[in-house]
């Protein structure tokens, strides 16, 4: 009996050390709440289970899609996920985080953590560098490179161990000093303050043998609600009379070319252009009101005008791809959308009254139908910034904001040029020091209208 009872314990031992064993590893997908992303994730998910099913050793406790376990509005953000993470998974080493559009490849991962001790405070993706001060980055830039700022590609993955997982919780890195959330990678790095170890071979721009995570070189065709054409889009763009003489000139013989509706609201009437005139004050910035007003006029004159699917307002600065802009609005047609590059708002610690906007200058694209709700916004000042209105407009809807990487607020040399590399590129913003038509024939020019010789 005795012996027995012994054997039993025994057993129920060796299957605590197992389970332990068992979790050492928990997968976050940085997935969004909407069903492009929703699906994308889940056939990532799926994949990453199929994998650990053939492995006898899998080691896996669990595989998290971000809209599912942690849907709170600053969660994108990482630092705000990390405590519920930590204490959810107490027993877990490793903590392996990629975005929806990566394939994991799990028995490099298990081959890779062998000799890797979770003990130790580390963290390794792909490491990259400013290498120009940059408004994204509040223009923070050290001369000496060896101490400039290293922060992870997401599009590559990322692996945190438990150590310093537990760092993060313990220091509540997620206060940090500035309420806006801009650009989650390099403020995730800010916050941590410890650097990176860069592994290109193990966290892969491309796809290569020893590759834990890479993106996916080809993104899935989004052919399920129908595709957009350019026909179905009608553009928006704010400007105003000091830019008519070159601004605009430059729009119109780049990617102005591509569009079939397409309306210059300005403060003034020229036309040449020609312009569109609304009954509101011109402001230096924000244009709060102007944007609202636009919302209300083209609500009234595409009330009955079936074709149009989408509105694309962007500022006379904007530098886009009509064709590729199509291509990816295929992925959500038919559905009630706003979709740009995100920003967040006090959205780390007070996620009840913080909100996620979709920033204004790399273009903001509405479905029609979202439009029209977004019509009764009000602005507390004429120069309120509007894209922060609509988002607390966008939040009091409850409506979907989507997040896509392929807009681009700023300049190209603002940005890694890994990250440039990972993704599609619809949108840039600013003339400020470039050559916007070099800039476009550049980026942007392949699948349009426009060619070498046309200007």
């Amino acid at each position: 009996m005795f012996l027995y009872y012994f054997y039993f314990v025994f057993l129920y031992s060796l299957s605590i050390c197992r389970e332990l064993e068992s979790s050492d590893i928990v997968i976050t997908i940085l997935s969004q709440n909407n069903d492009y992303h929703a699906e994308r994730a889940k056939i990532l998910k799926n994949n990453i289970l199929k994998q650990t099913r053939s492995n006898t050793n899998s080691r896996l406790g669990g595989v998290y899609m971000l809209h599912e376990q942690f849907p709170g509005t600053g969660s994108w953000t990482i630092l705000p996920i990390a405590k519920s993470l930590y204490h959810n998974n107490i027993h877990s080493k490793w903590f392996l985080f990629c975005e929806e559009n990566s394939y994991v490849n799990y028995n490099n991962l298990l081959n890779f953590l062998k000799d890797r001790n979770s003990s130790e405070s580390v963290w390794m993706g792909y490491g990259v560098k400013d290498k120009h001060p940059t408004i994204i980055h509040h223009y923070a830039f050290e001369e000496d490179e060896k101490k400039r700022l290293l922060y992870p590609l997401f599009a590559a993955g990322f692996l945190i161990s438990v150590e310093l997982l537990k760092n993060i919780v313990d220091k509540n890195v997620a206060a940090i000093d500035s309420s806006f959330a801009i650009d989650a990678s390099y403020e995730l790095a800010l916050a941590v303050d410890q650097k990176i170890e860069h592994l290109p071979l193990k966290f892969c721009l491309k796809l290569s043998p020893d590759c834990i995570v890479h993106p996916l070189s080809e993104r899935s065709e989004c052919t399920r609600y129908g595709k957009v054409t350019k026909d179905s889009i009608y553009f928006a763009v704010k400007t105003c009379s000091k830019y008519h003489l070159d601004r605009v000139p430059v729009l119109q013989s780049t990617w102005g070319r591509d569009t079939l509706h397409i309306e210059y609201f300005s403060d003034k009437f020229e036309d040449t252009i020609p312009t569109t005139v609304l009954d509101v004050v011109n402001t230096e910035r924000g244009h709060c009101l102007k944007t609202i007003t636009i919302f209300k006029y083209l609500s009234k004159k595409l009330l009955s005008n079936k074709a149009i699917k989408w509105i694309a307002l962007v500022d006379d600065d904007t530098l886009l791809s009509v064709p590729r802009l199509a291509s990816i609005l295929s992925c959500w047609n038919g559905q009630q959308i706003a979709l740009g590059q995100r920003y967040g708002y006090n959205v780390r610690e007070d996620q009840s009254s913080g909100y996620n906007y979709l920033t204004g200058g790399g273009g903001i694209i509405f479905s029609v139908a979202l439009v029209h709700k977004l019509t009764t916004c009000q602005c507390y000042a004429p120069n309120a910034p509007d894209d922060m209105v609509l988002g607390m407009c966008l939040k009091g809807l409850n409506a979907t904001v989507v997040h896509s990487p392929v807009f681009h607020q700023a300049r190209p040399q603002d940005y890694a040029d890994e990250y440039l590399e990972s993704y599609p590129i619809v949108s840039f913003h600013k003339h400020w020091m470039i050559d916007p038509i070099e800039v476009y024939r550049h980026w942007l020019y392949q699948d349009s209208s426009f060619g070498h010789d046309e200007l």
